[in-house]
């Protein structure tokens, strides 16, 4: 039955992927027609004061006719906007003036930094690409009330990027007669560029309206594809920039002191470090710190996992969370692997006889040094090296009779290497090799992972086949290796009306590259298949409207039984009002076989037919009052019949724009469980 399934899949794709040769010249899904704008060099910048009165101004030309992106995407942009470029050997500089026929009525809510789009005002943005490449960026947004967000987009496929990223630059802003104005500069010292005499940048500006949810962009994006970076307008003139020297160093000294009540004399601990960031040239950067301490980093909300899988913790310290997208690729690298639990840290209380106590036993490893280096040559190759080091782990076993203590390591000194190359494409594509390596965690242990990451698309921007894949080697001294590997795949239609694809991913039972990575489970098979109708015009008193289905097939790799068939459907749909639902419904004819839960070889548990089904909802933000919401319902039939109830509400009222209240009632009831 599910073998036909899959096969009648197949033929249904294939019937639907027309030729790409057919679109290939579509009209508005390529950026042949893309604007340029001049930047002028100036030897007196620009005062940000949010005017626009400093003669550096008046010497470029400014960037006008900005097209709207939504609701409609066909035409003139409803207020006029015009934006200046200028630069020095220290920054560039933006300046942008937004008319508006109601300067009263433009909204200014106050916000924390990289509040983006969740604040409820203006914005004005620059997504920048000094590659050119369509793959990686900057955005700088500036809000109508003066709040800063910024996004590296780099290596994260399009749009949604990195907003933890946080650069040095300065902007102002100023509500005027006719509109609002922003001005923004931006150090070289943020951005990474190649190091030519003459190059084109790849740049847009936008705007949103925020009372009317107009978004406007000065280089016609067509939503249709959906990746801005695709639609990048250029950037010239440009040339002879001798940016400042990007050096910076950050020592540190930290000391504690305790009082442990199973002992008599108070403890103390000491430590010097310091962190060193270090422009090597105007597009590589090295970073390191050297025995850092992490104890002010945010602690980890407390999960009691009851699951037979890990559970994966978002990274708080920032040195492992700036200028890590190269590092991402092929999402072999979890940098909370690099000082955790020591590998042996259950040894202890194994070992230790019954005269004997576990004295000490740190829960983690000590970092002593990490670096990383990473840039993009002008050619477009991406380079990253990580390696950091680790102290070796001891814990303290006393005899409770004599009070003689002896040693047991529970990590040796442990090497951890990444070392990825990242080659941009004509079309929006890329190819990436990525390769990590542990040594030292276990005696005579050593855990390698290479692995690669790729998209291509046609020239229509229309078409694409992606994916992933790895190899998993672990050695252990005086037995045998042991050897695994993962590909993900897939091909179709990514943007447009109609968009379908089919995805196939492989996890074999012996891949592991949890030394270095995450994995949550591996030894699995999922054959995957989805259609999507997109309507991105407004029409009756709909802004926009997707509907959705999704078909899955899974087993396991080995020995390929049957572990599910799921079925979804989503609806998504904008109204006039600023009204926003979805609703999705699942359903799984066969039910569930889950071979890991019973953590016993062999065995799995079943779940017969179930489905489910879930609503969501959120009301006008523009208003004082609004709401936000969503309810759910789902069923399973086994032995007995379990079924679940869900549903929640959100009020929230805005004081003005610098206070706002909200409340959330939720109720959820299980039966059977």
């Amino acid at each position: 039955m599910y073998n036909r399934f899959i096969a009648g899949t197949l033929f249904f794709l294939i019937f639907l992927f027309e030729p790409v040769t057919a679109v290939a010249n579509a009209p508005g899904y390529s950026n042949d027609d893309r604007k340029t704008i001049h930047a002028v060099r100036v030897s007196v910048p620009p005062v940000i004061d949010g005017r626009l009165e400093d003669p550096a101004w008046q010497k470029a030309e400014p960037a006008t006719g900005f097209m709207m992106y939504e609701p409609h995407n066909d035409r003139p942009a409803s207020f006029g906007t015009y934006v200046r470029v200028v630069y020095d050997d220290r920054a560039i500089y933006i300046g942008a003036k937004m008319k508006d026929p109601d300067p009263g009525a433009i909204l200014t809510e106050l916000g924390v930094r990289n509040s983006g789009n969740s604040l409820n005002a203006d914005r004005f943005w620059i997504n920048i690409n000094p590659f050119d490449d369509g793959i990686n960026g900057f955005t700088f947004e500036v809000s109508a009330s003066g709040v800063q967000t910024d996004i590296n987009l780099s290596g994260s496929g399009g749009s949604r990027g990195d907003s933890s990223w946080d650069a040095v630059w300065s902007s102002e802003v100023r509500i005027t007669d006719d509109g609002w104005i922003a001005e923004i500069e931006i150090p070289w010292s943020a951005l990474r560029f190649p190091g030519t005499a003459v190059s084109e940048w790849g740049i847009n500006f936008w705007r949103e309206v925020r009372r009317t949810r107009e978004t406007s962009s000065w280089n016609f994006v067509n939503r249709r594809v959906g990746d801005p970076l695709r639609f990048l307008g250029g950037l010239d003139g440009i040339e002879g920039i001798t940016p400042p020297v990007r050096l910076g160093f950050f020592p540190y000294m930290t000391g504690y002191v305790e009082h442990n009540s199973l002992h008599k004399d108070w403890g103390n601990a000491s430590s010097l470090g310091m962190d060193l960031k270090l422009g090597l040239s105007q597009n590589f950067t090295l970073d390191m710190t050297l025995i850092p301490d992490f104890t002010q980093v945010q602690s980890d909300a407390k999960v009691l996992n009851l699951t037979p899988h890990e559970v994966k913790y978002d990274e708080q310290r920032q040195f492992f969370t700036e200028g890590v997208e190269l590092f991402e690729k092929a999402d072999l690298f979890y940098s909370r692997r690099i000082g955790s639990t020591p590998r042996g840290y259950r040894e202890p209380y194994m070992i230790a006889g019954e005269e004997e106590m576990v004295l000490e036993n740190p829960m983690e490893t000590m970092l002593i040094n990490a670096s990383k280096v990473s840039g993009r040559t002008r050619r477009g190759l991406g380079i990253g090296v990580f390696n950091a080091m680790t102290a070796p782990g001891r814990a303290v076993i006393q005899d409770v009779n004599t009070g003689d203590t002896r040693y047991h390591t529970t990590q040796p000194f442990t090497n951890y290497n990444l070392v990825v190359a990242d080659q941009t494409l004509p079309n929006n594509s890329f190819v990436s090799l990525v390769n990590t390596n542990v040594a030292g965690s276990a005696e005579g242990y050593t855990a390698n992972v290479t692995g690669t990451e790729f998209r291509f698309f046609d020239n229509s921007n229309l078409y694409s086949v992606r994916g992933s894949g790895a190899l998993s080697q672990q050695y252990y001294a005086g037995s045998d290796n042991n050897f695994g590997y993962k590909y993900n795949i897939g091909a179709g239609k990514y943007a447009g009306t109609w968009q379908y694809n089919y995805s196939r991913r492989v996890i074999t039972d012996t891949y592991d590259q949890n030394d270095m990575g995450f994995l949550r489970r591996n030894n699995l098979v999922d054959n995957e298949i989805s259609l999507s109708h997109n309507i991105f015009e407004p029409f009756w008193r709909l802004f926009t409207l997707t509907n959705s289905f999704t078909a899955t097939y899974s087993t396991l790799y080995h020995p390929g039984e049957f572990t599910r068939l799921d079925l979804a459907y989503s609806i998504r749909a904008l109204f006039d009002t600023r009204f926003f639902a979805l609703m999705r419904a699942g359903y799984q004819p066969a039910g569930r076989r889950d071979y890991f839960e019973p953590r016993v070889p062999g065995r799995f548990y079943e779940t017969g037919q179930a489905y489910n089904i879930y609503f969501m909802y959120s009301t006008d933000y523009r208003k004082r009052l609004y709401f936000d919401g969503d309810m759910s319902y789902n069923r399973t039939f086994t032995i007995h019949r379990q079924e679940g109830y869900g549903a929640e509400i959100r009020p929230t009222f805005r004081l003005n724009d610098k206070v706002r209240l909200s409340y959330g009632i939720n109720y959820n009831e299980k039966r059977n469980d």
